[in-house]
C-alpha cells in the first residue's frame, strides 16, 4: 500500500475529461457493499497528449552504483560462488525442494470467514502463504504475475507456476523499502489442498573493497510481469536511483546450496551475519536461491547519473511506476505499467502500454521493443479511479484494482467508455495477473495485510 504525499495536480485540460460522465459513473457503482469504497467515483478513461508519452519513455541502463556493469558482475559473483560453468536453474528445480507450503483448505486458510480477505468477494480459488509469510509484518506482498505470462503455452520449464513480488520495510515505522524477494508458486497441488512455493531473494550485484558481493534490492515491487525469461519490476521510485522497471533475468538465477563457499543456508545461527560477503564467505540470511538485477529501463526525462523523482499524475515530470500488467491479447504482447494517486495530490493518474518483442524471437533487456535505444509508449490514458495498485487489459477492456485502508475494489472499463463496472476485492489487494489457464480465464491478485485468511492469492472470473 502507498501512503506518502506525491504535490503535482493532473493537468487542468485532463481533469476536465477526468469529470466527464459522473452521473454515469455513479449509476454503474450502485448496489456495492460500502466496505468497497463507494466514494471512488470513477471516470472515463482517456488518452493523453503525446508530451505524456515522451515522459514515459525509457532508457536502459545497466551500470551500477560501482561505476560496473550488472551482467559483469553476475559474471563474477558466479565464478566467486564457484558456480560458473554449471547449467542454468530450472523453475522445476526451484520447486522440487520447497521450504514453504501454502494452502487453501478452510482451518489453514480461512479466507471468507470473520476478517478474512475474501468476505463478500466472488471467488472460488484462493491460496494463503504458509503462517510464518502470512504474518510477517516486515514483508508485504505486492506485484504477481506466472507462467502464463511468460509462454504462450502457459508453462517454464514444465511447471506453471504464479510470482508474488514482495518488499521489506526499513522498520515498524518505515515504510522505505531495504529488500525485495519473488515466491515461486506451484499451480499443481503436492497434496490434497497444499502447494509448494520458494522465496527466491532479488540481489543487487556490487563491487566493494576489490571483490565482488551482494546485497538486498531496495524496492517497492509493486508490480511484477514475467515474459520470455525476464522479470520485469514496477519501481515506483522509493530511491530515485531504482525508479523505473527493473529487470531480471531468470537465467542469472544462482541455486546457492550448490556453492561451497556460502556459509548460512543450512546453518540458521548464521543468518544474522551481513548479507553478501563477509570475511570470505557468502551469507544469504537463509535463501537459497538469489536473482541478480540485471539493469533498469529508467525514465528518459533528465541524465541517468541523476535520476529525477517521480511525481504521480504531473504531465511535466517522470511517472511513476507503481504497478504492471501483461495484455497477451495484442500482437505482439505489450506491457503496461500505472500509478498509484489521491484526489487530493494527483487526480486518477495515468497507465501507459508498451509493445514487446514477440513470443518466438530472442531478445534481451526484459523484451522491451525498441526505436533508437528508447523503449516508447503507444498510448497513455488516464486511469478511471484514484488508489489504483493493479491494472490488466484484455482485447481493450481494462481491469484496475483499487486498495486504500480497509477500501477495495475492482473496476472493469473501455478507453473513451463511460460504463465503468464496479466489483468488490480483497482487502489490501494489489497488483492484477491474467491466467488463462482454465476454459474461463481468471483475474489473480494478491492482498497485502498481515493475517492468516487475510494474505493471500485469489483469482476471480473477469
Amino acid at each position: 500500500m502507498r501512503s506518502r504525499p506525491f504535490r503535482a495536480l493532473m493537468a487542468a485540460s485532463a481533469a476536465a475529461v477526468l469529470t466527464a460522465a459522473l452521473a454515469a459513473s455513479q449509476g454503474a457503482a450502485a448496489g456495492v457493499p460500502q466496505a468497497n469504497d463507494p466514494s471512488n467515483t470513477p471516470t472515463p478513461m482517456a488518452k493523453l497528449s503525446a508530451n505524456t508519452n515522451t515522459l514515459y519513455s525509457l532508457r536502459w541502463d545497466e551500470i551500477g552504483p560501482d561505476k560496473r556493469s550488472y551482467p559483469s558482475l553476475t559474471a563474477q559473483l558466479r565464478k566467486d560462488l564457484a558456480l560458473a560453468g554449471r547449467p542454468r536453474v530450472p523453475l522445476s528445480r526451484v520447486l522440487e525442494t520447497p521450504n514453504h507450503l501454502a494452502h487453501n483448505d478452510p482451518v489453514n486458510c480461512p479466507a471468507k470467514k470473520g476478517t478474512g480477505a475474501l468476505v463478500g468477494v466472488d471467488s472460488d480459488r484462493w491460496l494463503c502463504f504458509n503462517r510464518p509469510d502470512s504474518t510477517n509484518s516486515s514483508w508485504s506482498p505486492q506485484g504477481v504475475s506466472g507462467t502464463w505470462d511468460s509462454t504462450a503455452s502457459g508453462s517454464v520449464d514444465g511447471v506453471r507456476a504464479f510470482a508474488v513480488a514482495w518488499y521489506h520495510r526499513r522498520s515498524a515505522s518505515d515504510k522505505t523499502p531495504d529488500a525485495s524477494r519473488v515466491s515461486f508458486v506451484d499451480e499443481a497441488p503436492v497434496a490434497a489442498s497444499t502447494y509448494r512455493y520458494q522465496n527466491v531473494l532479488l540481489g543487487l550485484p556490487r563491487f566493494r573493497n576489490g571483490r565482488v558481493t551482494f546485497e538486498s534490492v531496495p524496492t517497492h515491487a509493486g508490480g511484477l510481469v514475467w515474459y520470455h525469461q525476464y522479470l520485469l519490476v514496477a519501481d515506483d521510485a522509493g530511491r530515485p536511483d531504482f525508479h523505473g522497471i527493473l529487470v531480471f533475468d531468470m537465467h542469472d538465477l544462482l541455486d546457492l546450496r550448490a556453492s561451497p563457499r556460502v556459509a548460512d543456508v543450512s546453518v540458521p545461527q548464521y543468518r544474522k551475519r551481513p548479507l553478501g560477503l563477509h570475511n570470505g564467505w557468502f551469507y544469504s540470511k537463509g535463501y537459497k536461491f538469489l536473482l541478480p538485477l540485471r539493469g533498469i529501463w529508467r525514465p528518459s526525462v533528465g541524465p541517468l547519473t541523476t535520476p529525477e523523482k517521480c511525481r504521480a499524475g504531473d504531465l511535466h515530470y517522470p511517472p511513476c511506476y507503481t504497478y504492471a500488467g501483461l495484455d497477451r491479447s495484442t500482437s505482439p504482447p505489450s506491457f503496461l505499467t500505472g500509478e498509484w494517486c489521491t484526489s487530493a495530490a494527483c487526480g486518477k493518474g495515468r497507465v501507459a502500454r508498451f509493445p514487446l518483442m514477440p513470443d518466438n524471437t530472442p531478445c534481451t533487456r526484459g523484451c522491451m521493443r525498441t526505436s533508437g535505444g528508447t523503449a516508447r509508449p503507444t498510448e497513455v490514458f488516464s486511469q478511471p479511479v484514484r488508489y489504483t495498485q493493479g491494472g490488466v487489459s484484455w482485447k481493450g477492456t481494462y481491469q484496475f484494482t483499487t486498495s486504500h485502508g480497509k477500501a477495495a475494489g475492482r473496476f472493469r472499463t473501455r478507453p473513451g467508455s463511460t460504463a465503468v463496472t464496479r466489483y468488490p476485492a480483497g482487502t489490501g489487494v494489489q497488483d492484477l495477473y491474467w491466467n488463462r489457464a482454465t476454459s474461463t480465464p481468471m483475474l489473480w491478485s494478491v492482498t497485502e495485510f498481515p493475517g492468516v485468511g487475510r494474505r493471500l492469492l485469489y483469482g476471480v472470473h473477469p
